[in-house]
Protein backbone atom coordinates (compact mmCIF):
# COMPACT_ATOMS: atom_id res chain seq x y z
CA UNK A 1 0.00 0.00 0.00
CA UNK A 2 1.16 3.89 -1.15
CA UNK A 3 2.19 6.19 1.80
CA UNK A 4 -0.12 9.23 2.67
CA UNK A 5 2.12 11.37 0.84
CA UNK A 6 2.59 9.26 -2.45
CA UNK A 7 -1.28 8.59 -2.50
CA UNK A 8 -1.58 12.42 -2.22
CA UNK A 9 0.58 12.92 -5.46
CA UNK A 10 -1.03 10.46 -7.21
CA UNK A 11 -4.19 11.79 -6.76
CA UNK A 12 -3.64 15.18 -7.65
CA UNK A 13 -1.61 14.13 -10.81
CA UNK A 14 -4.93 12.62 -11.78
CA UNK A 15 -7.01 16.28 -11.46
CA UNK A 16 -7.59 18.00 -14.52
CA UNK A 17 -6.56 20.87 -12.84
CA UNK A 18 -2.88 22.92 -12.74
CA UNK A 19 -1.82 22.49 -9.25
CA UNK A 20 1.13 24.05 -7.46
CA UNK A 21 2.59 24.17 -3.96
CA UNK A 22 4.68 27.10 -2.84
CA UNK A 23 6.34 27.86 0.29
CA UNK A 24 6.59 31.65 2.55
CA UNK A 25 9.19 32.57 -0.25
CA UNK A 26 6.81 31.91 -3.26
CA UNK A 27 9.05 28.87 -3.83
CA UNK A 28 7.58 25.70 -6.14
CA UNK A 29 7.85 22.62 -3.90
CA UNK A 30 5.33 20.95 -6.00
CA UNK A 31 3.55 20.75 -9.32
CA UNK A 32 0.73 17.75 -10.59
CA UNK A 33 0.87 16.80 -14.20
CA UNK A 34 -1.58 18.91 -15.50
CA UNK A 35 0.65 21.89 -14.39
CA UNK A 36 3.56 20.21 -16.18
CA UNK A 37 1.97 20.10 -19.21
CA UNK A 38 0.46 22.76 -20.00
CA UNK A 39 4.07 24.26 -19.04
CA UNK A 40 5.71 21.72 -20.90
CA UNK A 41 8.31 20.62 -18.43
CA UNK A 42 9.16 17.84 -16.68
CA UNK A 43 8.29 18.22 -12.72
CA UNK A 44 11.55 18.41 -11.80
CA UNK A 45 12.39 21.59 -13.75
CA UNK A 46 9.49 23.30 -11.63
CA UNK A 47 10.33 22.47 -8.11
CA UNK A 48 12.83 25.06 -6.76
CA UNK A 49 11.41 28.19 -9.34
CA UNK A 50 10.46 30.98 -7.32
CA UNK A 51 6.83 31.56 -8.44
CA UNK A 52 7.23 35.24 -8.31
CA UNK A 53 10.15 35.48 -10.23
CA UNK A 54 8.67 34.09 -13.25
CA UNK A 55 5.31 36.56 -13.29
CA UNK A 56 5.77 40.03 -15.43
CA UNK A 57 3.97 42.02 -13.24
CA UNK A 58 4.68 44.94 -14.75
CA UNK A 59 3.54 43.96 -18.11
CA UNK A 60 0.47 42.01 -16.88
CA UNK A 61 -2.72 43.67 -14.49
CA UNK A 62 -3.81 40.02 -13.85
CA UNK A 63 -0.09 38.48 -13.06
CA UNK A 64 0.28 41.78 -10.75
CA UNK A 65 -3.74 41.18 -8.88
CA UNK A 66 -2.69 37.27 -8.89
CA UNK A 67 0.93 37.93 -6.72
CA UNK A 68 -1.11 40.47 -4.68
CA UNK A 69 -3.30 37.82 -3.77
CA UNK A 70 -0.90 35.08 -2.99
CA UNK A 71 1.20 37.04 -1.15
CA UNK A 72 -1.90 37.72 0.78
CA UNK A 73 -2.58 34.10 1.26
CA UNK A 74 0.72 33.26 1.98
CA UNK A 75 0.80 36.42 5.29
CA UNK A 76 -2.29 35.39 6.65
CA UNK A 77 -3.81 38.45 5.27
CA UNK A 78 -6.64 36.58 3.37
CA UNK A 79 -8.16 32.95 3.48
CA UNK A 80 -8.38 32.65 0.10
CA UNK A 81 -7.93 34.43 -2.72
CA UNK A 82 -9.18 33.70 -6.74
CA UNK A 83 -9.29 35.26 -10.27
CA UNK A 84 -10.67 34.89 -12.98
CA UNK A 85 -7.99 35.90 -16.07
CA UNK A 86 -8.19 35.79 -19.70
CA UNK A 87 -5.47 33.17 -21.34
CA UNK A 88 -5.67 33.73 -24.87
CA UNK A 89 -3.56 31.92 -27.45
CA UNK A 90 -2.66 32.28 -31.40
CA UNK A 91 -5.05 29.38 -31.95
CA UNK A 92 -7.81 29.98 -29.39
CA UNK A 93 -8.78 31.81 -26.37
CA UNK A 94 -8.44 30.09 -22.83
CA UNK A 95 -10.10 31.49 -19.74
CA UNK A 96 -9.04 30.36 -16.05
CA UNK A 97 -9.76 30.41 -12.24
CA UNK A 98 -7.06 30.84 -10.14
CA UNK A 99 -7.65 29.87 -6.53
CA UNK A 100 -4.99 30.23 -3.78
CA UNK A 101 -5.78 28.74 0.14
CA UNK A 102 -3.37 28.24 2.75
CA UNK A 103 -1.87 24.67 3.82
CA UNK A 104 -2.07 23.95 8.07
CA UNK A 105 0.75 24.70 9.86
CA UNK A 106 2.38 21.23 9.89
CA UNK A 107 2.39 20.55 6.20
CA UNK A 108 5.52 21.68 3.82
CA UNK A 109 4.43 24.53 2.07
CA UNK A 110 2.49 27.69 2.77
CA UNK A 111 -0.07 28.06 0.01
CA UNK A 112 -1.21 25.89 -2.84
CA UNK A 113 -1.80 27.05 -6.12
CA UNK A 114 -4.88 25.85 -8.37
CA UNK A 115 -5.37 27.03 -12.19
CA UNK A 116 -9.32 25.47 -12.92
CA UNK A 117 -9.96 26.40 -17.10
CA UNK A 118 -13.26 27.83 -17.05
CA UNK A 119 -13.23 28.70 -20.91
CA UNK A 120 -16.63 26.45 -21.45
CA UNK A 121 -18.54 28.16 -18.99
CA UNK A 122 -16.64 31.90 -20.14
CA UNK A 123 -17.59 31.55 -23.53
CA UNK A 124 -21.08 30.68 -22.57
CA UNK A 125 -21.54 33.53 -20.54
CA UNK A 126 -20.30 35.89 -23.22
CA UNK A 127 -23.01 34.16 -25.63
CA UNK A 128 -25.57 35.07 -22.93
CA UNK A 129 -24.15 38.16 -22.70
CA UNK A 130 -24.38 39.20 -26.69
CA UNK A 131 -28.50 37.82 -26.45
CA UNK A 132 -29.08 40.23 -23.85
CA UNK A 133 -27.49 43.26 -26.11
CA UNK A 134 -29.57 41.57 -29.08
CA UNK A 135 -32.74 41.80 -26.87
CA UNK A 136 -32.03 45.13 -25.74
CA UNK A 137 -31.69 46.23 -29.51
CA UNK A 138 -34.33 44.51 -30.34
CA UNK A 139 -36.67 46.07 -27.08
CA UNK A 140 -35.23 49.03 -28.20
CA UNK A 141 -36.20 48.92 -31.49
CA UNK A 142 -39.71 48.02 -30.49
CA UNK A 143 -39.78 50.73 -28.19
CA UNK A 144 -38.78 53.27 -31.04
CA UNK A 145 -41.66 51.72 -33.29
CA UNK A 146 -43.92 51.67 -30.76
CA UNK A 147 -43.31 55.75 -30.05
CA UNK A 148 -43.42 56.47 -33.77
CA UNK A 149 -46.65 54.37 -34.25
CA UNK A 150 -48.55 55.95 -31.70
CA UNK A 151 -47.13 59.47 -32.28
CA UNK A 152 -46.69 59.79 -36.29
CA UNK A 153 -48.41 57.36 -37.91
CA UNK A 154 -51.70 57.48 -35.85
CA UNK A 155 -51.29 61.72 -36.34
CA UNK A 156 -50.92 60.98 -40.21
CA UNK A 157 -53.82 58.28 -40.10
CA UNK A 158 -56.19 60.81 -38.34
CA UNK A 159 -55.19 63.70 -40.63
CA UNK A 160 -55.42 61.53 -43.69
CA UNK A 161 -59.06 59.70 -42.98
CA UNK A 162 -60.53 63.35 -42.73
CA UNK A 163 -59.01 64.71 -45.60
CA UNK A 164 -61.81 65.18 -48.47
CA UNK A 165 -59.62 64.76 -51.01
CA UNK A 166 -56.65 63.49 -52.60
CA UNK A 167 -54.74 66.46 -52.54
CA UNK A 168 -56.05 67.07 -49.18
CA UNK A 169 -54.49 63.63 -48.78
CA UNK A 170 -51.22 64.51 -49.89
CA UNK A 171 -51.13 68.33 -48.67
CA UNK A 172 -51.57 67.08 -45.06
CA UNK A 173 -49.15 63.95 -44.88
CA UNK A 174 -46.25 66.58 -46.54
CA UNK A 175 -47.06 69.03 -43.60
CA UNK A 176 -47.39 66.81 -41.25
CA UNK A 177 -43.67 65.29 -41.88
CA UNK A 178 -42.42 68.53 -42.27
CA UNK A 179 -42.67 69.17 -38.81
CA UNK A 180 -41.19 66.24 -37.50
CA UNK A 181 -37.89 67.73 -36.15
CA UNK A 182 -35.77 64.92 -37.56
CA UNK A 183 -37.34 65.64 -41.63
CA UNK A 184 -36.55 68.75 -43.29
CA UNK A 185 -38.73 68.74 -46.29
CA UNK A 186 -41.56 66.28 -47.71
CA UNK A 187 -43.05 66.27 -51.09
CA UNK A 188 -45.45 64.05 -53.01
CA UNK A 189 -44.64 63.27 -56.85
CA UNK A 190 -47.48 62.22 -59.56
CA UNK A 191 -46.61 59.77 -62.39
CA UNK A 192 -46.70 62.33 -65.74
CA UNK A 193 -47.85 59.18 -68.14
CA UNK A 194 -47.42 61.90 -71.25
CA UNK A 195 -43.83 62.66 -70.39
CA UNK A 196 -43.17 59.50 -68.21
CA UNK A 197 -41.86 61.62 -65.31
CA UNK A 198 -42.93 62.36 -61.95
CA UNK A 199 -43.46 65.59 -61.29
CA UNK A 200 -44.43 67.36 -57.71
CA UNK A 201 -48.14 67.35 -56.90
CA UNK A 202 -48.29 68.36 -53.00
CA UNK A 203 -44.99 70.36 -51.13
CA UNK A 204 -44.56 71.02 -47.58
CA UNK A 205 -43.30 74.17 -48.83
CA UNK A 206 -43.19 76.65 -52.16
CA UNK A 207 -40.82 75.35 -54.55
CA UNK A 208 -39.90 75.60 -58.14
CA UNK A 209 -42.70 73.40 -59.26
CA UNK A 210 -41.14 72.58 -62.61
CA UNK A 211 -39.16 69.84 -61.15
CA UNK A 212 -39.35 66.69 -63.73
CA UNK A 213 -37.58 63.69 -62.75
CA UNK A 214 -37.56 60.71 -65.59
CA UNK A 215 -39.09 57.57 -64.94
CA UNK A 216 -36.02 55.49 -66.20
CA UNK A 217 -33.79 57.17 -64.54
CA UNK A 218 -31.44 56.20 -61.84
CA UNK A 219 -32.41 58.97 -59.36
CA UNK A 220 -34.25 56.81 -56.00
CA UNK A 221 -37.87 58.42 -56.75
CA UNK A 222 -37.65 57.29 -59.74
CA UNK A 223 -36.27 53.87 -58.57
CA UNK A 224 -39.26 53.70 -55.67
CA UNK A 225 -41.80 54.19 -58.21
CA UNK A 226 -40.38 51.92 -60.84
CA UNK A 227 -40.23 49.04 -57.83
CA UNK A 228 -42.30 49.82 -55.47
CA UNK A 229 -40.12 50.02 -52.70
CA UNK A 230 -38.50 52.30 -50.26
CA UNK A 231 -35.33 54.40 -51.73
CA UNK A 232 -32.43 55.86 -49.56
CA UNK A 233 -29.94 57.99 -50.83
CA UNK A 234 -27.48 59.82 -48.68
CA UNK A 235 -24.11 61.36 -49.07
CA UNK A 236 -23.73 62.21 -52.34
CA UNK A 237 -28.16 63.22 -52.96
CA UNK A 238 -28.86 64.46 -56.80
CA UNK A 239 -28.79 67.85 -57.00
CA UNK A 240 -32.27 68.17 -58.11
CA UNK A 241 -33.04 67.11 -54.44
CA UNK A 242 -30.97 70.05 -52.78
CA UNK A 243 -32.75 72.64 -54.80
CA UNK A 244 -36.36 70.79 -53.14
CA UNK A 245 -35.45 70.81 -49.68
CA UNK A 246 -33.89 74.69 -50.22
CA UNK A 247 -30.83 73.58 -48.39
CA UNK A 248 -27.69 70.71 -48.62
CA UNK A 249 -29.07 67.64 -47.54
CA UNK A 250 -27.40 64.35 -46.30
CA UNK A 251 -30.07 61.65 -46.92
CA UNK A 252 -33.22 61.09 -48.98
CA UNK A 253 -36.02 58.54 -48.45
CA UNK A 254 -38.42 57.62 -51.31
CA UNK A 255 -41.84 56.02 -50.72
CA UNK A 256 -44.07 54.74 -53.20
CA UNK A 257 -47.60 55.40 -52.75
CA UNK A 258 -49.10 51.93 -54.16
CA UNK A 259 -52.23 50.51 -53.30
CA UNK A 260 -54.40 47.45 -55.03
CA UNK A 261 -52.13 47.43 -58.13
CA UNK A 262 -51.80 51.43 -58.63
CA UNK A 263 -49.77 53.85 -57.83
CA UNK A 264 -50.68 57.27 -56.87
CA UNK A 265 -46.87 58.81 -56.39
CA UNK A 266 -44.15 58.85 -54.32
CA UNK A 267 -43.56 60.27 -50.61
CA UNK A 268 -40.08 61.94 -50.65
CA UNK A 269 -38.89 62.93 -47.26
CA UNK A 270 -35.08 64.77 -46.65
CA UNK A 271 -33.06 64.94 -43.94
CA UNK A 272 -29.18 66.19 -42.91
CA UNK A 273 -28.21 63.57 -40.86
CA UNK A 274 -27.29 60.46 -42.89
CA UNK A 275 -27.80 57.53 -40.81
CA UNK A 276 -31.56 58.53 -40.12
CA UNK A 277 -33.08 56.36 -42.65
CA UNK A 278 -32.24 53.01 -40.85
CA UNK A 279 -34.52 49.57 -40.82
CA UNK A 280 -36.42 51.20 -37.93
CA UNK A 281 -36.71 54.40 -39.63
CA UNK A 282 -37.78 52.91 -43.31
CA UNK A 283 -40.20 50.33 -41.05
CA UNK A 284 -42.16 53.73 -39.86
CA UNK A 285 -41.67 55.56 -43.41
CA UNK A 286 -43.25 52.53 -44.92
CA UNK A 287 -46.83 52.76 -42.76
CA UNK A 288 -47.13 56.07 -43.32
CA UNK A 289 -46.80 55.28 -46.75
CA UNK A 290 -49.26 52.38 -46.71
CA UNK A 291 -51.92 54.77 -44.61
CA UNK A 292 -52.16 57.35 -47.25
CA UNK A 293 -52.10 54.68 -50.46
CA UNK A 294 -54.93 53.28 -48.29
CA UNK A 295 -56.08 56.72 -47.51
CA UNK A 296 -56.05 57.60 -51.59
CA UNK A 297 -57.36 54.70 -53.01
CA UNK A 298 -60.13 54.77 -50.97
CA UNK A 299 -61.24 58.10 -51.86
CA UNK A 300 -60.19 57.74 -55.29
CA UNK A 301 -62.44 54.89 -55.26
CA UNK A 302 -65.22 56.57 -53.55
CA UNK A 303 -65.08 59.58 -56.28
CA UNK A 304 -65.45 56.98 -59.01
CA UNK A 305 -68.89 55.15 -57.72
CA UNK A 306 -70.36 58.36 -57.64
CA UNK A 307 -69.58 60.29 -60.52
CA UNK A 308 -69.99 58.96 -64.16
CA UNK A 309 -66.65 59.77 -65.81
CA UNK A 310 -64.18 57.72 -68.36
CA UNK A 311 -60.64 58.25 -69.30
CA UNK A 312 -60.15 59.07 -72.76
CA UNK A 313 -56.93 58.18 -74.01
CA UNK A 314 -55.79 58.85 -77.84
CA UNK A 315 -52.66 56.90 -79.01
CA UNK A 316 -51.08 56.89 -82.46
CA UNK A 317 -49.30 53.11 -83.47
CA UNK A 318 -46.93 53.31 -85.93
CA UNK A 319 -45.98 49.47 -86.83
CA UNK A 320 -45.84 47.53 -90.07
CA UNK A 321 -46.90 44.16 -87.95
CA UNK A 322 -50.43 46.12 -87.59
CA UNK A 323 -51.85 44.92 -90.43
CA UNK A 324 -53.93 47.77 -91.47
CA UNK A 325 -51.29 50.17 -90.91
CA UNK A 326 -49.34 48.18 -93.31
CA UNK A 327 -52.07 48.26 -95.86
CA UNK A 328 -52.78 52.10 -95.47
CA UNK A 329 -48.85 52.76 -95.86
CA UNK A 330 -48.31 50.69 -98.80
CA UNK A 331 -51.30 51.58 -100.99
CA UNK A 332 -51.57 54.90 -99.50
CA UNK A 333 -55.20 55.04 -98.26
CA UNK A 334 -56.82 55.77 -95.46
CA UNK A 335 -58.95 53.48 -92.85
CA UNK A 336 -61.73 53.83 -90.63
CA UNK A 337 -62.55 51.40 -88.00
CA UNK A 338 -66.35 50.01 -88.17
CA UNK A 339 -66.33 47.50 -84.82
CA UNK A 340 -65.34 43.74 -84.53
CA UNK A 341 -67.79 40.74 -84.26
CA UNK A 342 -65.95 37.89 -82.57
CA UNK A 343 -67.01 33.86 -82.41
CA UNK A 344 -64.96 31.43 -80.09
CA UNK A 345 -62.44 30.97 -82.95
CA UNK A 346 -62.10 34.54 -84.75
CA UNK A 347 -62.64 37.97 -85.09
CA UNK A 348 -64.05 39.90 -88.09
CA UNK A 349 -63.12 43.46 -88.43
CA UNK A 350 -65.19 45.98 -90.41
CA UNK A 351 -63.16 48.82 -91.81
CA UNK A 352 -64.36 51.80 -94.63
CA UNK A 353 -61.35 52.09 -96.63
CA UNK A 354 -60.78 55.11 -98.75
CA UNK A 355 -59.57 53.22 -102.23
CA UNK A 356 -60.71 52.99 -105.69
CA UNK A 357 -59.47 49.93 -106.53
CA UNK A 358 -60.65 47.42 -103.92
CA UNK A 359 -59.46 44.18 -105.92
CA UNK A 360 -55.73 46.25 -104.69
CA UNK A 361 -56.50 46.00 -101.12
CA UNK A 362 -57.88 42.54 -100.98
CA UNK A 363 -54.67 41.32 -102.53
CA UNK A 364 -52.19 43.09 -100.31
CA UNK A 365 -54.23 42.24 -97.28
CA UNK A 366 -54.89 38.66 -97.99
CA UNK A 367 -50.50 39.19 -97.93
CA UNK A 368 -50.22 40.15 -94.72
CA UNK A 369 -49.77 37.70 -91.86
CA UNK A 370 -52.29 38.42 -89.34
CA UNK A 371 -55.28 38.36 -92.06
CA UNK A 372 -56.90 34.78 -92.87
CA UNK A 373 -59.75 36.12 -94.99
CA UNK A 374 -60.51 39.27 -96.36
CA UNK A 375 -64.03 40.12 -97.85
CA UNK A 376 -64.85 42.94 -100.61
CA UNK A 377 -68.54 43.81 -99.05
CA UNK A 378 -69.91 46.64 -101.49
CA UNK A 379 -68.32 50.21 -102.70
CA UNK A 380 -70.10 53.97 -102.24
CA UNK A 381 -68.34 56.83 -103.22
CA UNK A 382 -64.64 55.51 -103.40
CA UNK A 383 -65.25 54.38 -99.80
CA UNK A 384 -65.33 50.23 -99.70
CA UNK A 385 -66.65 47.87 -96.51
CA UNK A 386 -64.01 45.19 -96.07
CA UNK A 387 -64.12 42.66 -93.82
CA UNK A 388 -60.83 41.15 -92.40
CA UNK A 389 -60.94 38.00 -90.32
CA UNK A 390 -58.13 37.44 -87.85
CA UNK A 391 -57.19 35.60 -85.67
CA UNK A 392 -56.21 37.99 -82.66
CA UNK A 393 -57.45 41.83 -83.33
CA UNK A 394 -54.23 43.85 -83.35
CA UNK A 395 -53.98 46.87 -80.79
CA UNK A 396 -57.47 46.31 -80.06
CA UNK A 397 -57.39 43.10 -78.00
CA UNK A 398 -54.49 44.32 -75.74
CA UNK A 399 -56.46 47.50 -74.79
CA UNK A 400 -59.45 44.88 -74.31
CA UNK A 401 -57.39 42.95 -72.13
CA UNK A 402 -56.90 45.50 -70.19
CA UNK A 403 -60.36 46.98 -69.33
CA UNK A 404 -60.00 49.82 -72.34
CA UNK A 405 -62.55 50.17 -75.49
CA UNK A 406 -61.55 51.07 -78.68
CA UNK A 407 -63.91 53.70 -80.02
CA UNK A 408 -62.50 54.79 -83.19
CA UNK A 409 -59.20 53.64 -85.17
CA UNK A 410 -58.25 56.32 -88.46
CA UNK A 411 -55.59 55.13 -90.34
CA UNK A 412 -53.27 56.84 -92.75
CA UNK A 413 -49.82 55.97 -94.45
CA UNK A 414 -48.39 58.05 -91.35
CA UNK A 415 -50.01 55.17 -88.88
CA UNK A 416 -53.14 54.79 -86.79
CA UNK A 417 -54.55 57.53 -84.62
CA UNK A 418 -56.98 55.13 -81.62
CA UNK A 419 -59.41 56.75 -79.29
CA UNK A 420 -59.96 54.69 -76.67
CA UNK A 421 -61.76 54.42 -73.61
CA UNK A 422 -61.42 53.19 -69.88
CA UNK A 423 -62.92 53.31 -66.45
CA UNK A 424 -61.35 55.98 -64.34
CA UNK A 425 -60.24 53.61 -61.72
CA UNK A 426 -57.83 52.12 -64.40
CA UNK A 427 -54.53 52.55 -63.76
CA UNK A 428 -53.60 54.76 -67.38
CA UNK A 429 -50.28 53.85 -67.10
CA UNK A 430 -50.36 49.96 -67.20
CA UNK A 431 -52.47 50.47 -70.16
CA UNK A 432 -50.04 52.47 -72.25
CA UNK A 433 -47.57 50.09 -71.05
CA UNK A 434 -49.23 46.99 -72.29
CA UNK A 435 -49.61 48.21 -75.81
CA UNK A 436 -46.31 49.44 -76.05
CA UNK A 437 -44.67 46.22 -74.70
CA UNK A 438 -46.35 44.47 -77.66
CA UNK A 439 -46.21 47.74 -80.41
CA UNK A 440 -42.73 49.40 -79.58
CA UNK A 441 -43.95 52.03 -81.92
CA UNK A 442 -46.76 53.77 -79.89
CA UNK A 443 -46.87 57.03 -78.42
CA UNK A 444 -49.91 58.78 -76.41
CA UNK A 445 -50.83 61.39 -77.48
CA UNK A 446 -53.79 62.89 -75.25
CA UNK A 447 -55.22 62.01 -71.89
CA UNK A 448 -58.90 63.27 -70.90
CA UNK A 449 -61.59 62.51 -68.49
CA UNK A 450 -65.18 62.46 -70.01
CA UNK A 451 -68.43 61.99 -68.20
CA UNK A 452 -70.89 59.37 -69.09
CA UNK A 453 -74.11 58.59 -68.46
CA UNK A 454 -75.37 56.49 -65.95
CA UNK A 455 -75.28 53.67 -68.01
CA UNK A 456 -71.94 54.42 -70.62
CA UNK A 457 -71.71 53.50 -74.23
CA UNK A 458 -69.55 50.19 -73.24
CA UNK A 459 -72.27 48.92 -71.12
CA UNK A 460 -74.99 49.71 -73.58
CA UNK A 461 -73.32 47.58 -76.67
CA UNK A 462 -72.08 45.14 -73.82
CA UNK A 463 -76.02 44.32 -73.25
CA UNK A 464 -76.79 44.68 -76.38
CA UNK A 465 -74.14 42.07 -77.63
CA UNK A 466 -75.33 39.76 -74.99
CA UNK A 467 -78.78 39.65 -76.94
CA UNK A 468 -77.56 39.40 -80.67
CA UNK A 469 -76.17 36.56 -82.30
CA UNK A 470 -72.81 36.92 -83.74
CA UNK A 471 -75.29 36.60 -87.46
CA UNK A 472 -77.31 39.31 -86.24
CA UNK A 473 -74.82 41.45 -85.22
CA UNK A 474 -72.84 40.60 -88.32
CA UNK A 475 -76.06 41.84 -90.64
CA UNK A 476 -76.45 45.08 -89.06
CA UNK A 477 -72.74 46.09 -88.91
CA UNK A 478 -72.37 45.29 -92.54
CA UNK A 479 -75.84 46.75 -93.14
CA UNK A 480 -74.83 50.08 -91.57
CA UNK A 481 -71.16 49.89 -92.57
CA UNK A 482 -72.31 49.25 -96.27
CA UNK A 483 -75.10 51.83 -96.66
CA UNK A 484 -77.93 49.41 -96.82
CA UNK A 485 -80.06 51.96 -94.64
CA UNK A 486 -78.60 54.66 -96.37
CA UNK A 487 -81.46 56.37 -99.38
CA UNK A 488 -80.98 55.67 -101.99
CA UNK A 489 -79.12 52.55 -101.16
CA UNK A 490 -75.49 51.90 -101.26
CA UNK A 491 -76.17 48.09 -101.14
CA UNK A 492 -78.39 45.73 -101.40
CA UNK A 493 -80.00 42.84 -99.21
CA UNK A 494 -78.67 40.40 -102.24
CA UNK A 495 -75.26 41.46 -102.14
CA UNK A 496 -74.90 41.91 -98.22
CA UNK A 497 -76.15 38.21 -98.29
CA UNK A 498 -74.02 36.74 -100.86
CA UNK A 499 -70.83 38.26 -98.76
CA UNK A 500 -72.31 36.12 -96.20
CA UNK A 501 -72.39 33.69 -98.02
CA UNK A 502 -76.12 33.18 -96.95
CA UNK A 503 -79.29 32.95 -99.00
CA UNK A 504 -81.20 36.82 -99.37
CA UNK A 505 -84.50 35.67 -97.06
CA UNK A 506 -82.06 34.32 -94.36
CA UNK A 507 -80.22 37.38 -93.79
CA UNK A 508 -83.55 40.04 -93.65
CA UNK A 509 -84.29 37.26 -90.80
CA UNK A 510 -81.14 38.26 -89.01
CA UNK A 511 -81.20 41.96 -89.67
CA UNK A 512 -84.84 41.96 -88.91
CA UNK A 513 -83.89 39.95 -85.95
CA UNK A 514 -81.24 42.22 -84.73
CA UNK A 515 -83.25 45.41 -85.72
CA UNK A 516 -85.65 44.44 -83.30
CA UNK A 517 -83.54 43.11 -80.25
CA UNK A 518 -81.77 46.84 -81.05
CA UNK A 519 -85.24 48.49 -80.42
CA UNK A 520 -85.99 47.05 -77.66
CA UNK A 521 -82.20 47.83 -75.88
CA UNK A 522 -82.79 51.10 -76.57
CA UNK A 523 -86.54 51.79 -75.21
CA UNK A 524 -85.69 49.37 -72.25
CA UNK A 525 -82.87 51.71 -71.39
CA UNK A 526 -83.78 55.41 -71.80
Amino acid sequence: MKAPQTLARSTLDTLPINIAVLDEEGTILFTNRAWQEFADVDGGEMQGVNYFATTNVDADEYAARAVAGIEAVIEGEEDLFTLEYPCHSAEEKQWFLMRVAPLPADEPGSAVVAHIDITQRKLAELNAERRSEQLRAERANLEHLVERVDGLITAVMDDVMSAGSRSDIQSTVVDRLAAVDSYRFAWVAEFDIRDEALKPAALSAPRDTDVTIALDGDDPVATAAREESIQVATGDVPAVHEGMAGEPVDSVAAVPLAADGSLYGVLTVYADTPDLFDDRERAVLGAVGQAVSTAIDATETSRLLTADNLTELELAVDDDEVFFVALARELDIGLEYGGSVADDERTVMFFLVETDDPTAVTAAAADHPQVRAVTHVSTAESTALFEFTVDDPPVVSTLAGRGAETREISVSSSGAELTVTLPAATETRSVVQAVRDRYPGTDLVAVRERDEPPMTRQAFVATLEDRLTNRQLTALRKGFLGGFFDWPRDVSGEELAESMDICPSTFHQHLRAGERKLLEAVFETW
